[in-house]
């Protein structure tokens, strides 16, 4: 069978993978705005590919949060509440602190140079504004710390709940100044660099409080505030 444009765009993965990274993209870019409909068939059409991939993208992304699936009404982008974005901040600032533990033991000199290069994109997309890119540099650095950690649950966690956090940092992002949240990386890296178990974990949960706070003064809503129309997504059954 003759390989789609979407299988050649994302190198041949998983096609639900790659239309799951595809939303997310557009998600962050702003192309779907919270609240708005994704309409699996208008997307199935544009990709040139059956509805399962797109159903299946669309329920991983439900299930991770960003999307909710209504039974009448289909999947819609959806806005987490304040509590939901300070406590995945707030479970990722122990498995990021884990993780930099328990790197430590195994971290090469070239591990840290993919880190340095990471945080340098993170501070040149800065610059430019790209915050789209900032946050994918931002993913790069901590995901290579969790691979390093060697555990593979750690691994697992992290990849559950990176992507809903990063999203609605995206979104934040030209809104607010992110300068001191982006430095602190610095620190990260300059304890992992010294091989220092104990402050790197410190380091990396501290960065995650922060960004929680940072979420949580943006939107400003209500600890369990919901949209109105939110009805529990199908994938949560």
């Amino acid at each position: 069978m003759e390989e789609s444009g979407l299988d050649s765009a994302f190198g041949g993965e998983l096609l639900s993978e790659s239309v799951k990274r595809l939303l997310l993209d557009r998600i962050m870019q702003g192309h779907y705005k919270p609240g708005e409909r994704i309409v699996e068939m208008r997307l199935a059409k544009e990709l040139g590919t059956s509805q399962s991939p797109v159903r299946e993208a669309l329920r991983d992304l439900a299930a991770i949060g960003v999307v909710a699936i209504h039974s009448r009404r289909g999947a819609r982008v959806r806005m987490p509440t304040s509590k939901e974005l300070a406590d995945v901040s707030l479970v990722r600032s122990e498995v990021d602190a884990l993780a930099a533990r328990l790197a430590v033991p195994h971290l090469e000199d070239k591990t840290i140079d993919e880190m340095q290069g990471a945080y340098d994109e993170m501070l040149a997309c800065l610059e430019r504004r790209d915050y789209l890119g900032m946050t994918r540099a931002d993913a790069r650095f901590h995901r290579i710390i969790a691979m390093t950690s060697a555990n593979h649950a750690v691994a697992r966690v992290f990849d559950q709940l990176e992507p809903f956090a990063r999203t609605f940092i995206t979104l934040t992002l030209p809104n607010v100044d992110v300068r001191a949240i982006v430095f602190e990386h610095k620190d990260i890296l300059a304890a992992l660099e010294r091989r220092d178990p104990q402050a790197a974990a410190e380091r990396a949960r501290t960065h995650q409080v922060n960004v929680s706070n940072l979420l949580r003064d943006h939107y400003g809503l209500g600890p369990e505030s919901r949209p109105e129309d939110e009805e529990p997504s199908a994938a949560a059954s």
